[in-house]
C-alpha cells in the first residue's frame, strides 16, 4: 500500500509541477496561460509518456494474468489488459499525431455542419467516443477488473479529471460561450485561454491517475 500511495503522490506532484511550469511559462512569454498546452508543445510529450507508461503496465498485467490463468479462450478476463494496453498506445499516437482532429475534419467534410451547434466540435465528440469505448470494454470485463479493486480509486479520479477536461475543452473551443456571458470580447478571449488551460491540465492529471491505477494493478498481478 505504501508503494501505491507513493506512486499516487509522485504522479500528482509531477503533473502539478508540469502544469504550474507550463502556465507560468505561457504567462511570462505571451500572457496566454494555455500557450504551452496542446499540439506540438512539451506538455504533449509528457502526455504521450504517461499514456505509454500506462500501456506498459497494462501489457505487464496481461502477461502476468495469462501465465496464471489456465483458460486461454477469448472469454478469459486477462484479455482486457491486452485491449487496454493497445488502447493506450493508440491514445498516445492520437496525442502525437492528432488522429481525432483528422477524423473530425473528415466527418465535417462528409457532413458539413456550418452554422450548427456541432460545427467545430466534432473532434470533441470523437474524444467522447474514445471514452465510451473504454468504459464499454471495462464493463464487459468487469469481473476481471473487480479482482483488482486497488485500481478503482485512481481510475475513478482519472475519469473525473477526464470529464472536467472535456468540459473545459467544450467551453474553450470558441469564445462565443464566454462572449454571451460577459458581452466583453477581450474578457471572453481571456476566459477562453483559461478554459484551454484547464483542458490541458485536467488531461495530464487524468493520464497520471490512469498510470497510477495500472501500476497498482501490475504490482498486484505480479505478486500472484
Amino acid at each position: 500500500m505504501d508503494s501505491d500511495k507513493r506512486a499516487f503522490r509522485i504522479a500528482l506532484c509531477t503533473d502539478l509541477a508540469v502544469i504550474a511550469f507550463a502556465v507560468a511559462h505561457g504567462l511570462w512569454h505571451s500572457g496566454n496561460p494555455s500557450r504551452y498546452f496542446g499540439e506540438g508543445r512539451y506538455t504533449t510529450g509528457v502526455s504521450c509518456l504517461q499514456l505509454l507508461l500506462t500501456a506498459f503496465f497494462s501489457f505487464g498485467m496481461f502477461r502476468a494474468r495469462r501465465a496464471a490463468t489456465p483458460d486461454r479462450s477469448w472469454r478469459a478476463g486477462f484479455w482486457v489488459w491486452l485491449l487496454m494496453g493497445a488502447g493506450f498506445v493508440f491514445l498516445a499516437a492520437d496525442d502525437a499525431f492528432q488522429f481525432h482532429e483528422r477524423i473530425g475534419h473528415a466527418l465535417n467534410t462528409l457532413f458539413p455542419m456550418h452554422g450548427s451547434v456541432l460545427a467545430g466540435r466534432i473532434d470533441d465528440m470523437v474524444i467522447g467516443v474514445y471514452g465510451l469505448i473504454g468504459l464499454w470494454v471495462l464493463w464487459l470485463f468487469r469481473r476481471e477488473l473487480l479482482d483488482f479493486r486497488v485500481m478503482l480509486r485512481p481510475l475513478a479520479i482519472g475519469f473525473v479529471f477526464t470529464f472536467l477536461s472535456v468540459l473545459c475543452d467544450t467551453l474553450g473551443h470558441h469564445e462565443d460561450i464566454f462572449l454571451k456571458l460577459t458581452h466583453d470580447l477581450p474578457l471572453a478571449k481571456h476566459l477562453q485561454a483559461w478554459a484551454d488551460t484547464g483542458d490541458g491540465s485536467f488531461t495530464l492529471l487524468a493520464e497520471g491517475m490512469f498510470a497510477v491505477a495500472f501500476f497498482c494493478g501490475w504490482r498486484r498481478a505480479a505478486q500472484r
